[in-house]
């Protein structure tokens, strides 16, 4: 028997004698002792009777009238009458056994029941569950309990829940034909909810190389006819006239993002690249109201980045290269380059690129790397290309950075 077990176990017996034991002790305890109530009664019975003695010599010694006495006599017997049946009552508590009994049956059976209905029962095996020195989740797991929520769904497709987590689950395995079939479900499911059209696109569009042309763009058109300033499907619009090479389009989708986001958002900060870029290549001034950023911040790392031959069948030309610069050990970056793979290889300098810093100094050393992201986003995803990071000078020239590795799923 597991640990688990044995601890669920002691909270279910606790439980029980909590409220059982108080049950079973009302039934039984009351016929044969003196409870406070009944006590109380007795006492209470045990006055009146000595009032009764008292009112009879009153009588007896002519100081009170045959009047008198008769309505205080009545009023007395009310009293002990009362008295009486309050005894009685508390003396009368069958229910209770009765009450204990079904507590102690139905208590454990219900527990039970309620964790076979809604917990994980797999994870009383310790061949399921890893043994005792599990630590995590292994990959096969993983796909074991997806396999196991997408077998649930077929038999039970009425699950909007069921069909979002199977969506989110295939899409960070990378299995994005799967993730666009059950977003399509969870459509059918939810069909006026803009973010699972958004989604949906995403992960056609991940599924075909990026191409965000055809029924992506329909799914994204849905997505703005139901929210117009849904943040992803205007980020994927802009992304898509892009690629059709609209750039004016493109930057007019993005720029309707910052109104929504904190000026030193790091979403908006990649976004406000790539306005930047769509302006520059639709011959477009840059956006009046772009803020001002010290130029370089005190970074100016120059060098060139390169994508491994090993690697290169996992990028396709249109993915977004990200050039950044963080602290060391990590944290929120104090400057990026946005490029894409088919500029690759390409030479940066950090010189005059805005800055992220805000009031943080920038320190003696910082790391810089480099990320391909599949998805377009800043954040690391599982599938995303990468290089080594290298501590640096802040001012460090002649930097050489080669994407080689492949985030793990």
């Amino acid at each position: 028997m597991s640990s688990f077990i044995v601890f669920a176990a002691l909270l279910v017996v606790g439980a029980l004698l909590m409220v059982a034991v108080p049950l079973f002790r009302s039934a039984s305890n009351a016929p044969s002792n003196d409870d406070a109530n009944t006590l109380q009664a007795k006492t209470a019975l045990s006055v009146l009777r000595e009032q009764l003695a008292e009112l009879d010599a009153d009588v007896a010694a002519g100081d009170m009238s045959q009047a008198d006495y008769q309505r205080t006599r009545e009023e007395l017997e009310r009293r002990a009458l009362e008295e009486g049946e309050t005894r009685s009552g508390t003396l009368s508590a069958k229910p209770a056994r009765a009450w204990g009994i079904a507590t102690l049956l139905l208590l454990p059976v219900l527990a039970a029941y309620i964790y076979i209905e809604i917990g994980t029962p797999e994870g009383l095996d310790p061949t399921l569950a890893g043994g005792p020195d599990s630590h995590q989740v292994t990959q096969a797991q993983v796909e074991e309990m997806v396999a196991t929520l997408a077998q649930r769904l077929k038999e039970n497709p009425d699950n909007p829940e069921g069909w979002f987590m199977l969506a989110r689950s295939y899409n960070a395995m990378g299995r994005f034909n799967e993730a666009a079939e059950a977003f399509a479900e969870l459509a059918k499911r939810m069909p006026d909810e803009p973010q699972v059209y958004a989604d949906w696109a995403d992960a056609l569009a991940a599924a075909n190389n990026r191409s965000l042309a055809g029924e992506p763009a329909r799914l994204i058109d849905k997505a703005l006819a139901l929210d117009p300033d849904n943040i992803k499907a205007l980020a994927l619009s802009g992304s898509a006239a892009f690629q059709a090479e609209d750039y004016a389009r493109a930057a007019a989708q993005w720029e309707r993002i910052l109104p929504q986001l904190p000026a030193d958002n790091e979403l908006a900060v990649s976004i406000r690249q790539g306005i930047a870029e769509a302006r520059q290549r639709a011959g477009m001034a840059p956006m009046a109201d772009a803020p001002a950023a010290p130029a370089g911040a005190g970074i100016g790392l120059t060098g060139t980045v390169a994508l491994a031959p090993a690697m290169a069948d996992k990028a396709a030309p249109e993915d977004v290269v990200f050039i950044y610069v963080r602290p060391e050990g990590g944290g929120m970056p104090f400057a990026i380059l946005r490029k894409t793979v088919a500029e690759l290889p390409l030479q940066f300098d950090f010189a005059g690129v805005p800055s992220m810093a805000g009031d943080r100094p920038i320190p003696a050393k910082v790391e810089v790397g480099v990320r391909i992201s599949k998805s377009g986003n800043a954040g690391a995803r599982p599938g995303d290309l990468e290089s080594g990071v290298q501590a640096v000078p802040p001012d460090a020239a002649g930097l050489k950075l080669l994407v080689d590795t492949e985030r793990p799923s």
